[in-house]
């Protein structure tokens, strides 16, 4: 009885600090959506209140009607989506590759994709930046898929290689002895039982690309080739003031995609988590 009593009081302890964690950090979310509904008089009110007196859409207007705003949020897409289609396949076959094959240096280039992850972003800055503005491809998607790729690429190839190291090698002998190549069983076999793998690294790649802002303010020259980061950046201090209100509803329009994204995916982890290698 005692042994019982104790565990629940361990349970409800744990899950009292969890959810304390929790709210801590989710209350500057939940500040940014309720300020995204005040107009400027209120948020700048001595004693802020949490909810708004009047809900209004006003500041989402005035955001959206911003120049070049619908354009931010288009290029961010376009890059991220770009960026993780690109990282999941070469992390697809490189993962596949490190996992079932022997080769010369194989510990060594294992080795490499966790140090270049170790590199801060800004050590690459200007070597990448040359290399782009000679290559013609400043102001471009191209610059920017690249330079996101490079660092996703890597740690999706770990993660990858983790979920095809947990699968057994006797399926896929199972599958060669039918006749299938070592391409249709990593199409066939391999990817569709490491769907939680691969949805995991879609979504890592994604948010990756996705909030990306260094690279995105210096490849991006031009206003309509900027980033939603980069456009809530500049949002700060133009014509003299701060409009709080529209760069809280700029942040929020920012976090819908990702989260829609999130949302839809996370279908497909439940479903990845489900499968099996044999069915009845």
């Amino acid at each position: 009885m005692k042994k019982a009593t104790q565990r629940l009081l361990n349970k409800t302890g744990l899950t009292l600090i969890v959810a304390a964690f929790s709210i801590i950090l989710i209350l500057p979310f939940l500040w940014m959506i309720s300020t995204s509904f005040k107009e400027a008089d209120e948020i700048f009110r001595a004693v802020p209140k949490w909810l708004p007196r009047n809900f209004s859409f006003k500041n989402y207007v005035g955001v959206w009607m911003r120049p070049y705003f619908p354009n931010y949020l288009i290029n961010s897409i376009i890059t991220s989506l770009f960026t993780m289609g690109i990282a999941l396949i070469t992390a697809a076959l490189c993962g596949y590759g490190i996992s079932r094959f022997n080769f010369k240096g194989k510990t060594a280039f294992s080795a490499v994709l966790i140090i270049v992850q170790m590199f801060p972003s800004m050590l690459l800055l200007i070597p990448l930046y040359l290399i782009m503005q000679r290559l013609g491809l400043i102001n471009t998607y191209t610059s920017m898929i690249i330079a996101y790729t490079t660092f996703a690429m890597p740690f999706c190839t770990w993660m990858v290689k983790g979920y095809f190291d947990t699968i057994p090698v006797s399926i896929e002998e199972a599958a060669r002895i039918e006749g299938c190549s070592h391409l249709g069983i990593l199409m066939r076999i391999i990817l569709p039982l490491s769907a939680p793998g691969i949805v995991t690294v879609a979504m890592f790649a994604f948010i990756l690309s996705w909030q990306q802002y260094l690279y995105a303010l210096t490849f991006a020259r031009t206003e309509p080739m900027k980033t939603i980061t980069v456009g809530i950046a500049l949002m700060q201090g133009q014509h003299g003031s701060v409009n709080w209100g529209e760069i809280m509803a700029g942040a929020i329009i920012a976090c819908l995609p990702g989260l829609g994204f999130f949302v839809y995916l996370e279908r497909y982890l439940v479903q990845g988590f489900t499968m099996g290698a044999i069915k009845d």
